[in-house]
């Protein structure tokens, strides 16, 4: 048990700085470089293989919003749906988006 949580806890350090990475050229306090930042991004991804989801965003969600929106992306891609407090008034939202996507491309045939 102690080695996996000296593992996670790498792993953890290792994610915490490449979402700072992130969220430094989001905020435009380092600049922005789009292959950087796409590599970041894939690094970071990769990083949070094997990582329990819950236990990633109950130690870095807070400090680190570009953890949660990775972790709500990767379960998007997984289930198709997002969950949690915004999953429900974003499927009401793209619901209604694509209603009316779907209304005006019948309108522009």
């Amino acid at each position: 048990m102690h080695a996996l949580s000296v593992r996670l806890s790498g792993k953890r350090l290792y994610i915490a700085d490449l979402a700072g990475r992130l969220e430094a050229m989001e905020a435009g306090t380092a600049p922005m470089n789009a292959l950087a930042y796409r590599l970041y991004a894939r690094r970071m991804a990769s990083a949070m293989d094997g990582y329990p989801a819950g236990l990633l965003a109950a130690q870095l969600g807070r400090a680190h919003p570009a953890v949660l929106q990775a972790i709500e992306s990767r379960q998007f891609e997984a289930e198709g749906v997002l969950i949690g407090p915004r999953g429900k008034s974003a499927r009401v939202v793209m619901t209604a988006l694509l209603r009316h996507l779907e209304r005006q491309r019948r309108r522009t045939r």
